[in-house]
């Protein structure tokens, strides 16, 4: 097996703490972040110095590909990392500093120590950030891109603001690049406002200020010609704030009665509910589900929605059989095994990977027995059609997902699948999921 690790550091203590692998890997490294299948970050606390280990389980196909063709060259994960840090801190600007990185097979590493301060989605969440902290991180966002930084990952987690506002700094650099300094590319703008509007939309954040923060970024990127382009193809900030638009929520209601039969009947076919049992609607819409699980099932049911002009409208016809309460499906505020079961019905296509991931886990948190959901299946006449829309540059709205990717979420969580069903299994791409606790 191929093993090499090279120091980076020149501070005789870190190169005696960490001279080689297999001495790296055997100090007590505590897990930081949730990992995924590819990539894991752990911690080690030792006096005053912190320092961070980045293990990539494997170098994928394309990336490899995209690191030999693109600068800065590299062979791995970790190494096109190092790299990208050495290039900002070369250039003047804050980066965590390198230590060491390796290889140990198709395993790479990457060492570094903890950058000083706070990420911005940090000061967010404890309500410490102010306009004045966001126009400095959207100019210095803008700023690296222009000079010919390629940091698709920037978002409210990986750009730092150093002890007492001490400006800017940014992290998690391995899917970085390097290109000529100049306008940057659409492509590029859209992906990283996608990330910030992902890291902070559960957080305390209005629409308005993170309007506000994408424009800056893009003038500071030097598209300020662009900026209704690019926002016009973003999606939107509140996936809820769709329904507040007057009338919305009564044309939701009256849409496609035949269709609304088949689909009911579908989930009937899958219901997993015992008559007195709690039941969560959530999103609930106008309600429509309610004939079928209090009238025909017998269920309590409450009902949740994050729009309220879909709450007034449930409301309106469920008096006094459900009471209704506003909520947001990725933090849910309901305690664990609140209730007996939970139906998603007609959401998770809206949400992209990470939110639809946190939405189920949330789904498997507050329910004590059983969680229904529908999604998009990818292989279906619709789905071509939306990729097609996409290949032509418009921006995804729905999003779709496999019943494999919905049963390892929901399995992280203790539930297995144990019946699903689709409407003309791909062709049409309405399926519907029934998971219980194991």
């Amino acid at each position: 097996m191929t093993e090499s690790w090279q120091l980076l550091t020149g501070d005789l203590e870190e190169r005696r703490r960490f001279g080689d692998l297999a001495a790296t890997l055997a100090l007590p490294w505590l897990p930081c972040g949730p990992p995924n299948r590819l990539r894991s970050v752990a911690r080690l606390q030792h006096g005053d110095g912190v320092w961070f280990l980045k293990t990539f389980t494997r170098t994928q196909w394309q990336n490899r590909l995209r690191f030999l063709c693109t600068a800065p060259r590299a062979h791995s994960d970790a190494e096109r990392e190092w790299r990208v840090t050495a290039a900002l801190r070369a250039a003047g600007e804050a980066a965590p500093v390198p230590v060491a990185w390796g290889r140990q097979g198709a395993r790479s590493f990457y060492l570094c120590r903890e950058l000083p301060g706070r990420a911005f989605a940090e000061h967010l969440a404890a309500g410490s950030a102010d306009a004045a902290m966001a126009r400095e991180l959207a100019a210095h966002c803008g700023r690296l891109l222009r000079l010919g930084f390629r940091l698709p990952d920037l978002s409210a987690d990986h750009v730092f603001v150093g002890p007492g506002n001490g400006g800017c700094a940014v992290l998690d650099l391995h899917n970085g690049g390097l290109a000529r300094p100049g306008p940057v590319p659409l492509r590029l703008l859209r992906r990283v406002l996608r990330h910030f509007a992902r890291s902070a939309r559960l957080l305390p954040v209005g629409a308005v200020p993170a309007l506000r923060f994408a424009v800056r970024l893009l003038r500071a990127a030097g598209r300020a010609e662009a900026v209704r382009a690019v926002l016009r193809r973003l999606p939107p900030w509140r996936t809820a704030a769709r329904y507040e638009t007057p009338g919305k929520s009564a044309a939701y209601r009256s849409r496609n009665p035949a269709r609304d039969a088949r689909e009911q009947a579908l989930l009937a076919r899958v219901w997993p509910g015992r008559p007195g049992e709690t039941v969560l609607d959530l999103p609930c819409g106008t309600g429509r589900l309610l004939p079928l699980l209090h009238g025909r099932c017998g269920h309590r049911v409450l009902q949740a929605d994050g729009a309220f002009a879909m709450l007034r409208a449930a409301r309106a016809q469920a008096a006094p059989a459900a009471p209704a309460v506003a909520a947001d499906a990725l933090a849910m505020p309901f305690a664990d095994r609140a209730v007996d079961g939970i139906v998603m019905f007609r959401f998770l296509h809206h949400l992209p990977g990470p939110e639809r991931a946190r939405a189920l886990a949330e789904a498997c948190r507050v329910a004590r027995r059983f969680v229904v959901v529908s999604f998009f299946h990818p292989c279906s006449v619709h789905q071509l059609r939306r990729l097609w829309h996409r290949l032509c540059g418009r921006p995804a709205r729905r999003f779709c997902a496999t019943l494999g990717q919905l049963e390892r979420s929901c399995g992280r969580h203790g539930f297995a699948l144990r019946s699903h069903a689709a409407e003309l299994p791909y062709a049409r791409d309405l399926w519907l999921a029934c998971f219980e606790r194991r």
